[in-house]
């Protein structure tokens, strides 16, 4: 059977997947890129792959993300490895990395970077890939996570792109893998924490689609407090660390709806902070930046 045949043949079939998914579906089965699924409408396919395609479609018709079929997806131009234990990278943790790599961009600070649940690595990854500029010791990555299947996958996605030597990824909830064992040398150095934590609360988590409450994995998503447990614990954390000498920025994504909380709550943990807000590609708020600057004379908190 050719690829127009098996396309037409499972779009008639299984009206509901999307095109582009069932054309993503067919090229993982070939090993080959889209471009030649749609350059090569002729080429024969074995039984094989057939049967491959088709349970492939099956599998997405119930709801099964495309990521996960595939076990991987593209994240700031960048193609990660994925599995059940990794949440799926968002368009929207674009920015978030954007504005960390405008933070240490044409800083002759020394720079300590800190991704906090790291998952699949792809955002600590993305921002030490794109940091050639700078020299190896003025910027420092590390990594946590409190899941050892996702540093599984987070570890492997480093050496993909050949960052492996770049980030220390360590095993523990939030910055507990720091605190009491610190030796990241921050005095007179930028630290800035990234986090993209569990921020959806039980009732959004509730109404979302099939393709997200059936399959990501939940404790990746879920925070009690309206959403806000994590950053809370975060926070908290944070109080712990020694910070003279250290401009701190926090940079944070969580749902439009958390912003007038997040305004409240930030205050209290953070008096002399200044906050500001982003919004994403589609007007929402999503981004959130802490910035906090220390000396011996005015510690953080």
């Amino acid at each position: 059977m050719e690829i127009k045949t098996i396309s037409d043949s499972q779009k008639k079939y299984f009206q509901k997947i999307d095109s582009l998914d069932l054309e993503l579906l067919i090229a993982h089965t070939l090993e080959k890129p889209r471009e030649f699924v749609l350059a090569h409408p002729k080429y024969a396919l074995t039984r094989d792959q057939e049967l491959r395609i088709e349970n492939y479609a099956k599998q997405r018709l119930n709801n099964e993300p495309l990521a996960y079929i595939i076990g991987h997806k593209e994240f700031f131009g960048l193609d990660f490895k994925i599995n059940k234990n990794t949440l799926i990278p968002r368009p929207e943790t674009e920015q978030l990395v954007e504005l960390a790599i405008q933070e240490i961009k044409n800083k002759s600070q020394k720079s300590i970077i800190i991704d906090v649940g790291t998952g699949s690595g792809c955002i600590i990854i993305s921002i030490a890939k794109n940091n050639k500029q700078r020299a190896m010791n003025d910027v420092k990555f590390y990594a946590t996570d409190i899941s050892s299947e996702a540093l599984k996958i987070a570890k492997q996605n480093a050496t993909a792109h050949g960052v492996e030597k770049k980030i220390k990824f360590l095993r523990g909830n939030l910055l507990a893998p720091l605190i009491g064992n610190w030796k990241l040398e921050i005095g007179n150095s930028r630290m800035i924490i990234l986090a993209n934590l569990p921020y959806l609360s039980k009732e959004i988590y509730n109404s979302t689609s099939p393709d997200v409450k059936n399959f990501e994995p939940k404790s990746a998503l879920v925070s009690a407090h309206a959403g806000l447990a994590h950053y809370e614990k975060l926070f908290k954390q944070l109080k712990k660390f020694p910070a003279a000498n250290c401009k701190l920025s926090i940079i944070l994504e969580f749902s439009p709806e958390q912003k007038p909380l997040l305004k409240k709550i930030i205050p209290k943990y953070f008096p002399k902070a200044e906050i500001k807000f982003h919004k994403d590609l589609c007007g929402l708020w999503r981004i959130c930046k802490i910035n906090i600057l220390s000396s011996r004379k005015n510690p953080l908190f």
